[in-house]
């Protein structure tokens, strides 16, 4: 068996042992997203809690697909994500804008190219930064559209998007004239169901 085989098996058999054991302490996710880009591949899927007087906060886990481009393989990311929702504005019955969604969070790649400590071929300081976790920020906007009470499973699907930034993007742009700010920048659109409580 392929070393990438396994690691995607104990992957697999982690998310399902955590989802197993949320649902034993009732404190199962609240919902699941889809998107492409963000920094955590073309595709990612995950899953979230929401908590806070408002539920303002949330906090999500994603596993994505990075496509292998210019590199020799498909690769998998993970991201552990903290939202904060200020506020929500009711526009109709139904209909509800998140005006304004911010998020941090970290993101790592399962694979044996990238790294935590420099690698001894590279001479001290070649990077700055470790290439295995990034971290981001990003801003966006949320709409959501609230489900007849009939529905017996789904109380919400919303629709998002977020433009953010990595650390490694502010680090290359420092002192670089020739990086414009739109390079710094990374887009995430998605879809968002969420579960009755």
């Amino acid at each position: 068996m392929r070393l990438w085989n396994f690691k995607y098996i104990i992957s697999l058999i982690v998310i399902l042992t955590v989802i197993a054991y949320a649902e034993a302490i009732d404190i199962c996710p609240k919902y699941v997203s889809c998107q492409s880009g963000g920094g955590m591949g073309a595709v990612s899927i995950g899953t979230g809690w929401k908590y806070g007087g408002h539920c303002q906060w949330e906090t999500e886990l994603f596993a994505g697909l990075v496509p292998k481009y210019d590199s020799g393989s498909t690769k998998v990311s993970f991201a552990l994500k903290e939202n904060f929702i200020p506020w929500r504005i009711r526009l109709t019955r139904k209909l509800s804008l998140a005006p304004l969604t911010t998020s941090i969070y970290f993101t790592t790649l399962l694979c044996d190219r990238v790294w935590i400590r420099l690698p001894p071929r590279y001479p001290h300081g070649y990077y700055k930064l470790p290439t295995k976790i990034r971290a981001n920020i990003s801003l966006g906007q949320r709409i959501m559209w609230s489900l007849p009470m009939t529905s017996c499973v789904v109380e919400s699907i919303s629709l998002y998007y977020e433009i953010g930034t990595c650390d490694i993007y502010v680090l290359s742009a420092a002192g670089n004239k020739n990086i414009k700010p739109h390079d710094l920048l990374q887009l995430c659109i998605g879809v968002r169901i969420d579960f009755k409580r």
